[in-house]
């Protein structure tokens, strides 16, 4: 797999040159150090993926992956006990990429999801505030709707076929209006994927509040 990203740029060629790459001009990273390490982390979790089919043959007692997104979980612990959700003028927009990346992957005990919607509170809190988007925002909704059995909102998360080749949309609410939803939150539309789907519940992920009209008619 060929890293193309900004953060894989980030790692290269420095933040600033990232921050280049993305069209939302954002301010300077304070926290130049906070962003490298999440860059970093970020990175090495796609480079992970590049090996999937070697480690799941292995057989191995603890998984690679575990290891490496319970790390990353502490480190956004850490992180956003400090700080709140790390945004654009904390580690620049490439910082912030990054620890949606990680945020995506958190990694808790007992399946109780807590440390997610923490998250998830403070993105929302993040974009009200300029300090994230609407998009990022929507990732992460739907990873904890996803995470607590729900049907995703805005088609961004998938899993992972018998093949580990063909990845598959997880179940999304009311597909018809998944277009004009994603475009709600600044994502680009896509058809959404054949069979069956469950009733949306319009109370599983909440509307951005300039997008109420769009968000009312898809429920």
């Amino acid at each position: 797999m060929t890293l193309t990203s900004p953060l894989h740029a980030a790692l290269s060629s420095g933040l600033h040159d990232a921050s280049e790459e993305w069209s939302v001009q954002v301010p300077a990273a304070t926290r130049p150090d906070i962003a490298r390490d999440l860059i970093d982390r970020a990175v090495a979790v796609d480079r992970q993926w590049e090996f999937a089919p070697t480690v799941t043959e292995a057989g191995l007692a603890y998984s690679p992956y575990e290891l490496l997104d319970a790390a990353n979980t502490e480190t956004l612990r850490r992180i956003a006990g400090r700080h709140g959700w790390p945004g654009f003028s904390l580690v620049g927009h490439p910082g912030s990429e990054a620890a949606l990346r990680l945020a995506l992957r958190v990694n808790e005990p007992h399946h109780d999801h807590a440390f997610a919607r923490t998250l998830l509170r403070l993105i929302t809190a993040a974009v009200e505030r300029g300090e994230a988007t609407w998009a990022q925002w929507a990732h992460l909704q739907d990873r904890v709707s996803v995470l607590n059995g729900h049907d995703q909102q805005y088609g961004t998360q998938f899993r992972t076929s018998s093949s580990l080749l063909e990845p598959e949309l997880y179940p999304v609410g009311d597909p018809q209006a998944l277009a004009s939803r994603r475009i709600a939150v600044g994502l680009a539309p896509h058809t959404p994927p054949a069979g069956p789907s469950r009733p949306s519940n319009p109370k599983l992920a909440p509307c951005p509040p300039d997008s109420r009209a769009t968000c009312a008619s898809a429920s």
